[in-house]
């Protein structure tokens, strides 16, 4: 069970304690294992491709490519109420982004001097989305839409394939319908090292964004750093979020937005600020109830043990945390 802490009862040590973020794991050894996995696919391409699926996924793949038989496969596997909330988020996250579009600006600041401002869309773009114990087509969308309103004239999404040879269902279809045509059934290390040097089947890009565990961190990190690589969005660390909530919020949907980052991984890390110790309780409550129900519970529960509520004087000053 999540526990319940009052900040006022705290003495600074624990508060920084409490509010430490997460640190992504280092491991030389990882490191180093990344480092022969990028070196074997700029070496030999496809064919490292190949031998790396076989070795890390257990998967034999002559082709990559996600066909538009599979794609169309996909969607049909999914039911109405399934693509209809694929399409709600897509649409969702387009109206967001849509409006943080910068308009060209033109001006002359000194006499003689005129400055612009004029956005180019990136060339080509790698999206990778994880899809080993969690497929997650919510990363696809939130992806592959910004790449579409930019119009990124190259779009290519890699996620590792499943046991039988195929991708995730939910994935292809939020990629697809979200504007994507080139999709990979390629996983890890291996598949940001294909998108960031180029094979004969995967094309080179100039930015790959996209989580992922240790290892694709570790890969997007060394390619970044090399400059026949390609640049990145940010190295991800664990899945963390902070909630924070006053009386009148629902606990149901309080614990379910804890949860959904809980399960992520066990390092995960979540909290909850809030004025209410009625709130608190119920909150509890709910993630213990919902808990129970998850597919992934037990990651989920190991991220919980290491969470916490707290609960706070005013829940307006919170955010000065």
């Amino acid at each position: 069970m999540i526990g319940i802490v009052t900040w006022s009862d705290i003495d600074a040590t624990e508060r920084a304690r409490l509010l430490a973020r997460p640190a992504a794991v280092g491991d030389e050894r990882l490191r180093q294992s990344v480092a022969e996995i990028v070196q074997r696919v700029r070496a030999d391409g496809d064919t490292a491709l190949r031998q790396l699926t076989r070795q890390l996924d257990g998967v034999d793949l002559e082709n990559f490519a996600v066909s538009g038989d599979e794609i169309e496969a996909a969607c049909s596997a999914l039911s109405a109420d399934q693509l209809d909330a694929i399409d709600t988020a897509i649409s969702n996250v387009r109206k967001f982004h849509e409006a943080q579009l910068a308009a060209p600006l033109a001006m002359e600041t000194t006499p003689g001097v005129r400055c612009e401002r004029i956005s180019h869309p990136i060339d080509a773009v790698g999206l990778y989305v994880p899809a080993g114990t969690a497929p997650l087509p919510s990363a696809a969308i939130m992806l592959a839409v910004p790449a579409d309103i930019a119009a990124c004239p190259t779009r290519i999404l890699c996620t590792p394939p499943r046991a039988d040879g195929s991708a995730d269902t939910a994935v292809i279809a939020a990629a697809s319908r979200a504007g994507v045509r080139n999709i990979y059934k390629l996983g890890g290390a291996q598949a940001i090292a294909a998108m960031a040097y180029g094979t004969t089947t995967i094309p080179k890009v100039n930015k790959i964004f996209g989580p992922g565990n240790a290892w694709v961190t570790a890969a997007k990190t060394l390619v970044s750093a090399d400059a026949d690589g390609a640049a990145i969005d940010m190295p991800a660390g664990p899945s963390e979020v902070l909630v924070i909530a006053d009386a009148a919020a629902n606990a149901a949907f309080v614990a379910a937005d804890l949860l959904s980052q809980a399960e992520h991984g066990p390092d995960s890390q979540v909290l909850l600020l809030t004025d209410s110790n009625d709130l608190a309780v119920a909150v509890q409550r709910e993630i213990e109830s919902q808990l129970a129900r998850l597919e992934r519970r037990n990651i989920a529960a190991e991220a919980i043990q290491h969470s916490r509520i707290v609960v706070v004087a005013n829940v307006a000053a919170a955010i000065d945390l």
